[in-house]
């Protein structure tokens, strides 16, 4: 059982860890504010989530994993309405919009 949770929890961090450097690697590669929320929002919120759940597994059910959960709840919430509202104000404020991106109008 110890040799189970030990290999979920490397999974785990292994698979948040590629995905946090996929989103870094996105924060470089995008050129726009707007492409660049979009590949950090997403990716930093699932790879926290899976080294998160990696350190849930390493300490077993407790206290700390309880809090751990709650953490993960709270990022899942937060992360992409925080994205969105860089995003919002970025479209709001910028006002040389129209040249940089193709805007569609409802």
């Amino acid at each position: 059982m110890e040799l189970i949770r030990l290999v979920l929890a490397v999974l785990f961090f292994a698979s948040g860890l590629f995905i946090l450097g996929v989103a870094t690697l996105g924060l470089y590669r995008l050129g726009y504010v707007l492409n660049r929320i979009h590949a950090s929002a997403k990716c930093d919120t699932l790879g926290a989530m899976l080294v998160l759940l990696g350190i849930c597994c390493i300490t077993g059910v407790s206290f700390t994993t309880l809090k751990l959960i709650m953490l993960i709840v709270f990022i899942w919430l937060t992360n992409p309405v925080a994205a969105h509202m860089i995003g919002r104000a970025e479209v709001l404020t910028n006002p040389y919009l129209r040249d940089e991106v193709e805007v569609v109008e409802r």
